[in-house]
């Protein structure tokens, strides 16, 4: 049976996989915040949560919004392929755009960029995680793999 891509059932295939991923996202940044709460004390610690509920919420947004378009990305960047460079490569690079403009931000507000380093360094454990349970997700076959068209040009 040939397999034409982006039928409608593939993009139910990604929206499932950005779904599951924006969720991970969310629940895994949501304890990472938790904790910076409980290291509050020491002075390298960046407490958020402490701001408004409107911060709290748009980083909330923002992180889910980052988890969907990473799952959406990471199941058709690796296909059917097992090379774990590849699957590691999708995970640094969202890990390094997003944890950079962090990086950058904090020299523009402040000169002490440690928060924003351990803020860039949460991005990549966020989508670490994401990349464990989208793996999982394929193996188990809850999530089908991208499947391209081998006959097309």
């Amino acid at each position: 049976m040939e397999h034409t891509p982006f039928t409608p059932q593939e993009r139910v295939e990604s929206l499932k996989a950005g779904g599951l991923s924006a969720g991970v996202a969310t629940f895994v940044f949501a304890i990472l915040l938790a904790i910076n709460e409980g290291l509050a004390q020491w002075p390298i610690a960046d407490s958020r949560l402490i701001g408004s509920w409107i911060s709290l919420i748009g980083s909330l947004v923002s992180v889910a919004i980052s988890g969907l378009l990473f799952g959406v990305t990471y199941r058709y960047a690796i296909r059917q392929d097992t090379n774990p460079q590849l699957k590691s490569g999708v995970v640094l690079a969202f890990g390094l755009v997003r944890g950079l403009a962090q990086v950058d931000t904090g020299f523009g507000i402040t000169d002490t960029v440690v928060p924003f380093v351990l803020m860039a360094v949460e991005s990549w454990v966020v989508f670490s995680c994401d990349r464990i349970v989208l793996d999982q997700s394929l193996q188990r076959g809850w999530l089908k793999p991208f499947v391209t068209n081998s006959t097309a040009p």
